[in-house]
C-alpha cells in the first residue's frame, strides 16, 4: 500500500489515484484544540520570548504526526510552528518574538523591526512601527540572514522522522508582494510606489527575494519535498494590480524560486486568495506546481481551471468559502461534485478555502471529515 507521501508524488505525477487532504488552517488555536482535541495540536505555533529557529521539539514532531493522522492531512509543515498554518512557521519565514501580552491581545515583534498586534475577542490583527518610511530610506531595513545555519538546526532530522512515517513533506517561506507589506513597508505605499517607484521597489524586492531564495536552498538542502509561500495577489472581482506589473516585478522572483525547487528534485507550492485568472499562464510558465485555494466565490472555478491548467500544474482547493455554513446535505453534494472534477487524470488536492471557521461545531466538522475522507478514496 503507497504511503500518503508517495500518494501526493502521484498526484503531482498526475495519476488518477486518491484525492489526497491538506488542511491550510484552524482560524485559531483554540478552535483547533476544541474539533479535535488539545493532544493534537501543538504547542509553539504563538509566538514566544524568543525567536523560535531549528527543528520542533520531539514531543511537538508526534503532535503534528497526530494532527495529521486526525485530519487525514498528508503533508506535514518542518520547523516550530509550521504545520499549523500554511505559509506560516518554521525556520524559513521571518521570525516574529513576543513583546507584550495581555487577557485578550499579544504584541509581536519581527526580525524586521515591525511589529504586529493580535486582538481576540473578536479577533483582528495589524502591522505597524515600520522602519521604512518611503524607498529612499533602504538603508535602513534590516534583512535576516538567511544562511545561518542556527536557523535550521536539526531540520533533516525532523524532515527524515516525517518522511518514514509516511509523510509529504514542506517547508514555509514569505511571499514577495505579501512579505513586503507585513515586515518591510505599508500597504498603501507599496501600491503606490509600484507606479511611481518601481526603480527603488525593485532593490527591496531584490533584497527580499534573495532571503526567501537563501532559506529556500536550506530547507532544500535538509531534504524537504515542497517549499510553500502565500502571496495573496487578488481580490473577489481581480488581481490588485496589473498582469503587466506582475510580469516585470514578481515573475521573475516566482521562476527563479520554482527553478531552485526544481534542481532539487523538489515542488513549489503557491497560496494567493484572490482572481487571479489574468496571471494563471505566467503562474503555469513560471514553474509552480501547485496553486490553492481557488475559491469559486472569488471566479477561480475548478471546472474551468482544470480544462485550461489541469494537465499544466496542481490544483489544489476548490472550496466554496462559505461551505462550513452549509447544511449537511449541501456539504456533501458540493465535495463530491469538486472531488469528482478534479480527481479526473490526476493534479488535485483537496484544502479548505482559508482555515477551519471558529463557529463551526463539532458535529459539523467530524461530519466533514468522515464524508470528505469517504468521497475522497471512493474508487470510480
Amino acid at each position: 500500500m503507497n504511503t500518503k507521501r508517495q500518494i501526493i508524488l502521484g498526484v503531482l505525477n498526475h495519476e488518477e489515484n486518491i484525492v489526497p487532504s491538506w488542511t491550510m488552517a484552524f482560524f485559531n488555536v483554540p478552535t483547533a484544540k476544541r474539533l479535535i482535541g488539545k493532544e493534537n495540536v501543538v504547542t509553539d505555533f504563538e509566538p514566544k520570548k524568543n525567536y523560535k529557529f531549528g527543528s520542533s521539539t520531539k514531543e511537538n514532531q508526534n503532535r503534528n504526526i497526530k494532527y495529521a493522522a486526525t485530519l487525514d492531512d498528508y503533508a506535514i509543515g518542518v520547523g516550530k510552528g509550521a504545520n499549523f498554518a500554511f505559509g506560516h512557521g518554521g525556520p524559513g519565514e521571518i521570525q516574529e518574538r513576543l513583546i507584550e501580552r495581555g487577557k485578550d491581545y499579544y504584541i509581536s515583534e519581527f526580525e524586521t523591526g515591525v511589529k504586529k498586534e493580535v486582538k481576540f475577542n473578536p479577533y483582528f490583527y495589524h502591522h505597524f512601527d515600520y522602519s521604512l518610511d518611503n524607498l529612499k530610506e533602504l538603508e535602513n531595513i534590516i534583512i535576516p540572514d538567511g544562511m545561518n545555519n542556527v536557523r535550521f538546526k536539526g531540520i533533516d532530522t525532523e524532515v527524515d522522522y516525517y518522511k518514514k512515517n509516511g509523510y509529504f513533506t514542506f517547508g514555509n517561506i514569505n511571499g514577495i508582494f505579501s512579505g513586503l507589506h507585513y515586515f518591510f513597508y505599508p500597504y498603501d505605499k507599496l501600491l503606490v510606489d509600484m507606479l511611481l517607484n518601481k526603480k527603488d521597489l525593485k532593490k527591496l524586492i531584490s533584497k527580499l527575494a534573495n532571503f526567501n531564495l537563501n532559506v529556500s536552498e536550506q530547507l532544500l538542502k535538509r531534504g524537504v519535498d515542497c517549499i510553500t509561500f502565500c502571496d495573496d495577489l487578488g481580490n473577489k472581482d481581480s488581481l490588485l494590480f496589473s498582469p503587466v506589473l506582475y510580469e516585470e516585478l514578481f515573475f521573475p522572483y516566482h521562476k527563479q524560486l520554482a527553478d531552485l525547487c526544481h534542481s532539487y528534485d523538489a515542488y513549489l507550492h503557491m497560496h494567493s486568495h484572490g482572481n487571479i485568472i489574468k496571471i494563471f499562464d505566467l503562474i503555469v510558465k513560471a514553474g509552480i506546481d501547485m496553486i490553492n485555494p481557488l475559491d469559486p466565490t472569488e471566479g477561480m472555478k475548478l471546472e474551468y481551471l482544470k480544462k485550461e491548467y489541469g494537465d499544466k500544474i496542481t490544483l489544489v482547493g476548490g472550496m466554496n468559502k462559505y461551505f462550513f455554513t452549509w447544511k449537511k446535505n449541501k456539504m456533501k453534494k458540493f465535495l463530491e461534485n469538486i472531488i469528482n472534477v478534479g480527481r479526473k487524470n490526476g493534479g488535485y488536492i483537496m484544502m479548505d478555502n482559508g482555515g477551519i471557521p471558529e463557529d463551526i461545531t463539532k458535529d459539523k466538522f467530524d461530519f466533514y471529515l468522515k464524508i470528505s475522507k469517504e468521497i475522497r478514496e471512493r474508487v470510480c
